[in-house]
């Protein structure tokens, strides 16, 4: 059977490859053929990748408990496992199974075909995928909005310039593509690196070359500020930062937007004003776009920006606002996805955050890295340990005390959802080995601490759940838009499903005697 996901885009085979399900499989010399359902086309696990690291992101989530973890070497023509894009010896009908492939399967583009350059290395290196931009593709396959942190040098722009260069080529038509950054040199630059990675695919999939039509010789139009391709008519511009409040509010106001991408976006001045002033035409070239089938959706990518700046605050909020991507929705389908999107009540973003650590990095890249900061730690905190913080002379904690406090913070290692009616809220898990009875009760009762708000989008109402016998956290929970009566049915799904011997604590006030009345 093969789940697919209400279609909000892509079409043809395309969500086929972003979620599905194993129900019979055998192996083939190159790879194993994955699922066969009449009248659907067969997917493929091309385990025989040159690629290791998608073969490495397979074993990675297979070890974390998914159980959809090899979507990333979906094959949707077996003929093609074990042949290279770049052969120069192709012949043309298989140029063209490797173009149809690279049209309806995007992992295969990404896999095998996009090559990203790297000094002293010509033709540069396969793309590195890692738990980082495995969520940023995985949800800009859905069209999601997305708000993404990674280190720095961790791959979060070439990632982001990889799927719009997938777009732009191949994945629309008549479509239109804004890069935006702090200011136009940047935006320049990553329009720029976009064409460096397109030089480099194979010359049948560049997509640039002058050809005729009509006895008419076509040319890409091409700039340092845009492009075009003649082929789809789809194009890419570029945008600048805005001076004052008015020009920003003005910036994008009557351009297409079904697709923008904001880059550096806590550094962005007046990005705030931007943002809201793009809204309206990006929601209804959006809505046509799902109309038509095609890609459409948000991005920012930054790192921390500083809690003294406007920009900075505005890129903070946007981030505390948004749903908390987990890597359980690799099993989720497209309707259970977007009811835990639909929990949220302040935000369509999705904020997706790694550690350097989760993306494989050891702690040798770590003091690498810090010396060539130079140890400043302003820049370290910022930039590799992704935290947000005002600048230290406004903090009453010292850089040691602050650095303590950060290597002792560490993300859940579970993510239970919650099912509320139509919605689904999202409990941390931080110690799934607390010992159990043999009713599977806990051996020692957990505390359950409830600090409640009003549900109004400003206090958040929190529940922590700590071992009462050594008083570890081992579960949170976090929303400051869930209502009352709701608050109450996750508590009572908290104690009847995972801790039913618990001891219940909530904060008296006006709130707490609203839910008891």
């Amino acid at each position: 059977m093969i789940i697919i996901p209400n279609p909000i885009g892509l079409g043809t085979f395309f969500f086929l490859i972003a979620n599905f399900w194993i129900i019979t499989e055998r192996r083939l010399s190159v790879m194993e053929t994955v699922d066969q359902v009449p009248k659907r086309p067969m997917v493929f696990y091309q385990m025989s990748t040159t690629n290791q690291s998608f073969l490495n992101m397979h074993y990675i989530l297979k070890s974390l408990g998914v159980k959809n973890n090899r979507f990333m070497l979906a094959l949707l023509d077996p003929d093609l496992a074990g042949v290279s894009p770049f052969d120069p010896n192709l012949n043309q009908m298989m140029k063209r199974k490797i173009f149809v492939e690279v049209m309806n399967n995007y992992w295969y583009f990404l896999r095998e075909v996009v090559r990203v350059p790297s000094p002293g290395i010509p033709g540069g290196v396969p793309y590195q995928l890692h738990r980082g931009n495995l969520a940023l593709n995985f949800c800009m396959m859905y069209n999601f909005n997305i708000f993404l942190e990674l280190p720095r040098q961790q791959g979060k722009t070439m990632s982001a310039i990889c799927r719009y260069l997938w777009i732009y080529n191949f994945g629309t038509t008549d479509s239109e593509i804004t890069f935006l950054n702090k200011k136009m040199d940047d935006s320049k630059l990553n329009l720029q690196r976009l064409k460096d990675i397109r030089d480099l695919l194979p010359s049948y999939l560049r997509m640039d070359q002058a050809y005729s039509f009509n006895n008419k010789k076509i040319k890409a139009p091409s700039t340092v500020e845009s492009v075009k391709n003649p082929s789809n008519r789809n194009i890419i511009r570029t945008a600048p930062s805005a001076r004052s409040a008015i020009l920003a509010t003005n910036l994008l106001r009557g351009r297409t937007l079904p697709v923008l991408w904001g880059d550096e976006w806590a550094f962005i001045p007046y990005n705030e004003d931007i943002y809201l002033g793009a809204v309206p035409a990006y929601k209804t070239a959006s809505l046509n776009a799902k109309r038509m089938g095609k890609p459409y959706g948000i991005l920012i990518t930054t790192t921390p920006g500083i809690l003294t700046t406007n920009e900075g605050i505005a890129a903070n909020r946007m981030r505390m606002n948004a749903t908390p991507f987990s890597e359980i929705w690799y099993d989720m389908t497209y309707d259970e996805i977007m009811s835990v999107l639909n929990a949220n009540e302040m935000s369509n973003f999705i904020y997706i955050k790694y550690t350097y650590q989760q993306i494989g990095r050891d702690e040798k890249w770590f003091t690498d890295i810090c010396k060539d900061l130079e140890w400043n730690w302003d820049a370290i905190r910022r930039e590799v340990l992704l935290e947000w913080s005002e600048n230290p002379e406004n903090s009453p904690f010292n850089r040691e005390d602050l650095e303590c406090v950060s290597r002792l913070v560490h993300p859940p290692v579970d993510v239970k959802p919650i099912k509320i009616f139509n919605r689904t809220y999202m409990l941390n898990i931080y110690d799934n080995t607390i010992p159990l009875r043999a009713d599977y009760t806990p051996k020692y009762p957990p505390i359950i601490g409830v600090d409640v708000s009003g549900g109004y989008n400003r206090d958040a109402s929190a529940i922590t759940i700590i071992d009462s016998r050594t008083t570890r956290v081992i579960a949170d929970f976090k929303n400051n838009s869930i209502n009352t009566n709701d608050l109450a049915r996750v508590i009572y799904q908290i104690v009847t499903k995972y801790y039913q011997n618990a001891v219940i604590n909530i904060e008296r006030n006006g709130v707490a005697e609203a839910i008891s009345a």
